[in-house]
């Protein structure tokens, strides 16, 4: 996949990481945002931005993905890239606040890969119950004025395009800028469903006493009978 993805971008620039990503073996860099710098430093400013948050997320997955231990590791936004993270820089697990809005997210992106829709192989929506302590949420108004955002600037992007071209995308840059600064997620507006909310969970940020926890993770279990 790593050399697939540099193929398509052979003239990406590539970047010593500081995040905590450590599988050497899909250690991927790409061009970094100029935004990044400032985007952090707001963040720096704003402490009050990290709150607590608890609910539940709601994700689409396939037979093939359904293990427990998996679901919430965030691998495969790590090797492929995702809105807020870039290939190969850190894990984020990507999930939706209402079941609807899952399903919506989870079309968009088979509809963007050319894959057969209505889907052809199963589907699973599954729920964890969530309990963080540092997140940020970009629906808040005050979010947004305080890291002199607008929600036109987060929605402008195509970050899939801006990722092929080798580069960062301004929305990857945000998400890794509150990576570093130790946030444990971001909630985030739906573009597929209006009024819907997304929830971005940073397993390698989870803190002491946070939780997020699959609702029935033994029917999840593949068979091993």
């Amino acid at each position: 996949m790593v050399s697939a993805w540099r193929q398509r971008c052979p003239n990406s620039g590539f970047v010593q990481s500081s995040t905590a990503a450590s599988d050497a073996r899909y250690r991927l860099f790409v061009k970094h945002n100029r935004a990044f710098a400032a985007l952090s430093r707001h963040l720096r400013q704003h402490p009050e931005l990290f709150r607590p948050w608890k609910g539940t997320m709601y994700r689409v997955t396939t037979l093939k993905y359904r293990d427990p231990a998996e679901i919430l590791l965030g691998e495969g936004s790590y090797l492929n890239g995702g809105r807020w993270n870039a290939i190969g820089s850190f894990r984020a697990v990507y999930g939706s606040t209402d079941d609807v809005v899952a399903l919506a997210e989870s079309k968009a992106n088979a509809l963007y890969a050319n894959l057969p829709y209505p889907f052809r192989d199963p589907r699973l929506v599954v729920a964890a119950e969530v309990s963080l302590s540092r997140v940020i949420d970009l629906t808040a108004p005050e979010t947004l004025k305080a890291l002199a955002l607008t929600e036109e600037e987060l929605a402008r992007e195509d970050w899939r395009k801006v990722q092929e071209q080798g580069a960062e995308s301004f929305t990857q840059a945000l998400g890794r800028a509150a990576f570093i600064a130790k946030a444990e997620g971001l909630l985030a507006r739906s573009a597929r469903v209006k009024g819907g909310i997304n929830i971005v969970y940073f397993p390698q940020n989870k803190a002491r006493g946070s939780d997020v926890r699959l609702w029935q993770p033994r029917q999840l279990a593949p068979d091993e009978s």
